[in-house]
């Protein structure tokens, strides 16, 4: 194809520009003929790197570049925030134009909506930013940005040698920030100013670093210097506060090794956002092992992989000059969570949180994103251009596909071997001759159910979850099948993978024949922890301590977590319903709706994953606070998981913010974890 890249010009050093410089050379290399429009240098045409650039500041220029020219797309990587009043988009062909959208915002803004209409191709370059486009009737397509994971990288001897030149000692917490200076202060520079003053004079040997515009002259941002006056650091950075040189951050003098330095250097990341589009300086940190804090508003829960988030509800949000909700989050909370984690760093415990940070960010990496995210949507582009009549021959993979993503990890050669199988299935699945191959193929995603040679859905019987096949699959494999069976061409090709013994034929029934029992052996299965994202780390543990040190766990299923709790010193016990589980030392048989204990029998009650498969959870919540002297424990799976479509037992489809709604009758909300579903609840 032939495209404009309209973005930030390679050779600046902000995120668009960075992203240029990764994304652009790729799509060269694809056989794609790309050229640069920015509107970063003014007039003519230039030459970096290979790249071809030229002036971009005119969106009616560029309209008219790309309709001379004969180019097929203007691919834009800029924030559609960037386009002049929004009312310039008209001037770019609503058919040439397929458009990053950076969702900063938890909300879609409704100029947001009306600019993403003018785009013949909307790109969520978040899971948040896919879910808020899908929510107002877009169909976006995925497409993350990356970092490059060999560049930024764990390095001892750089983080060593960095904070020699700074003159960092060894023994002293470096909090680190990188970011720019908005007017709005929408990175919350201010909040973590403030949190540092506290922190600091608690934690004097404490250093916060400060990557970004103190003047607030790059992006009329606000006069930092002044607000470190006021806080009592030295406005010129000499300080507990350091900042970067100014004359070299405003003359983009600091090249991307140094970068990697200053992230080695940090001991934590702390970016106290009110919201990201996308958040590169979140994954060039953690890229480098460094721990971070952030919120987990918009993009900040699914790119923190090693670190803390800063909870983010409703309450938390105010109307902004920018006409829209915007998190404003209270400087305790940013304290609070420094707070923590310095006394992760003083214990010597970071080395976990800088692993998962560096494991997290793998999947971040450029080369890997552009081929699972990027290269097929550039298909999808050159796809669209064809055309209708041969368009309409193949399926739209990336729908089927999308229909299909709910599923977990053991179709085909998955986890199932723990559902009875016993991996007898033994299927090599195979992608049909026009599906793309970035993905697994809809044939292991539909498993156990496919189509006979009929268009008839039958169930391969010889896979453990035949026999618990709950109705939302079978209402999504039934939509998948009716889609693939309408193309002659798949139908032929299914008919051969039957006549050539792919399937077995004598291992099928029909669908309508499978009785859906869903037995104690399968909410034994369910009770395992495999579905389960609760798991007892420190943090958790020293939450708990202060409360006490008797603990009971309701439908503590296999007791894994009672032992835990055991090892780490608390004197715990269980209760369980299902007798397969009960042993009456530390597992006792226990009805969550009347439960066989006094009141206030117990410091602390755990609930994990067990009151939305109740029909009546509030009975079961009550039990809980009669219970408990000071705090209850709970987790709940919640439509916003994948895995809660999974299983058939779940009652209550009610959301995390019902969920607060409800437990706050009985309690006060002291702390909230893992994707807003899990609670310390205080009794009242």
């Amino acid at each position: 194809m032939r495209l404009i890249y309209f973005s930030t010009a390679p050779f600046i050093g902000v995120g668009y520009g960075v992203t240029s410089r990764a994304l652009v050379p790729r799509m060269k290399a694809d056989g794609h003929e790309v050229k640069i429009a920015t509107k970063h240098h003014l007039g003519g045409q230039i030459v970096i790197e290979g790249m071809e650039c030229f002036d971009g500041g005119e969106l009616n220029v560029v309209n008219a570049v790309a309709k001379k020219e004969g180019y097929d797309y203007i691919l834009s990587g800029n924030d559609l925030w960037a386009f002049s009043a929004f009312n310039a988009l008209g001037k770019i062909d609503k058919e040439l134009l397929a458009a990053c959208i950076y969702l900063d915002t938890e909300w879609i803004h409704p100029h947001m909506i009306n600019a993403a209409k003018e785009c013949k191709f909307q790109i969520a370059v978040t899971r948040h930013g896919e879910r808020e486009l899908k929510r107002v009737g877009f169909n976006p397509i995925y497409a993350p940005l990356g970092v490059d994971t060999k560049l930024f990288r764990p390095d001892p001897e750089l983080r060593k040698e960095f904070r020699k030149r700074k003159n960092w000692e060894d023994d002293t917490f470096v909090i680190g920030f990188v970011g720019i200076n908005y007017k709005t202060d929408r990175k919350n520079i201010v909040g973590l100013l403030k949190a540092f003053q506290k922190f600091h004079n608690e934690f004097p040997k404490s250093i916060l670093y400060l990557h970004t515009d103190i003047f607030g002259s790059t992006a009329e941002g606000l006069p930092l210097n002044w607000i470190m006056n006021a806080c009592g650091f030295d406005p010129e950075g000499k300080g507990a506060v350091h900042i970067v040189d100014q004359t070299s951050y405003h003359l983009w003098n600091i090249s991307q090794d140094e970068l990697v330095g200053l992230y080695n250097a940090f001991d934590v990341f702390c970016f106290p956002t009110q919201g990201e589009g996308f958040g590169l300086p979140l994954v060039e940190a953690q890229a480098c092992g460094c721990p971070i804090i952030t919120t987990e508003t918009t993009s900040g829960a699914e790119l923190c992989k090693g670190g803390l988030l800063i909870h983010a509800d409703e309450n938390y949000y105010e109307f902004s000059t920018l006409k829209t909700w915007f998190l404003k989050v209270p400087m305790l909370e940013i304290y609070k969570k420094l707070k923590i984690m310095h006394k992760i760093w003083d214990a010597g415990k970071m080395g976990k949180y800088q692993k998962a940070a560096r494991e997290g960010m793998l999947e971040y990496d450029w080369d890997v994103v552009y081929d699972k995210y990027w290269r097929p949507l550039l298909k999808t582009l050159e796809e669209a251009k064809r055309p209708t009549a041969l368009r309409t021959m193949q399926p739209d993979w990336r729908y089927l596909h999308n229909v299909m993503n709910g599923r977990m990890t053991f179709q085909g050669k998955g986890d199932c071997g723990q559902f009875g199988c016993k991996d007898v299935c033994n299927y090599e699945f195979k992608h049909f001759k026009t599906e793309t191959k970035d993905d697994r193929p809809v044939l292991s995603k539909s498993y156990p159910i496919f189509s006979n040679k009929e268009g008839k859905l039958v169930v391969d019987i010889r896979c453990g979850l035949s026999k618990w096949l709950t109705p939302r699959f079978i209402e999504e494999v039934a939509l998948l099948w009716k889609e693939l069976w309408s193309f002659p061409r798949i139908r032929e090709e299914v008919i051969e993978l039957w006549d050539s013994g792919y399937f077995d034929e004598k291992h099928f029934v029909p669908l309508e024949s499978i009785n859906h029992d869903f037995d104690e052996t399968y909410a034994k299965i369910m009770q395992t922890g495999y579905y389960t994202i609760f798991s007892l780390t420190d943090e958790i543990v020293d939450l708990l301590k202060p409360y006490g040190n008797k603990v009971l766990d309701v439908g503590c299923g296999d007791g894994k977590r009672v032992k835990e709790l055991r090892e780490k010193g608390f004197d715990a016990i269980g209760a369980e319903i299902n007798s397969n589980w009960v042993d009456n030392e530390i597992i006792v048989k226990g009805d969550a709706y009347n439960l066989p204990f006094e009141d206030t029998s117990f410091d602390v009650v755990m609930c994990i994953d067990v009151l939305e498969h109740l029909k009546d959870p509030l009975l079961a919540l009550k039990e809980l606070f009669r219970v408990t002297k000071k705090v209850v424990l709970l987790q709940v799976t919640t439509p916003i998981d994948i895995s809660f479509k999974e299983d058939a037992t779940h009652c209550v489809d009610w959301s995390p913010i019902q969920w607060e709604r409800e437990v706050s009758e009985f309690g006060i909300i002291k702390q909230r974890m893992v994707n807003k579903q899990t609670w310390l609840i205080e009794k009242i």
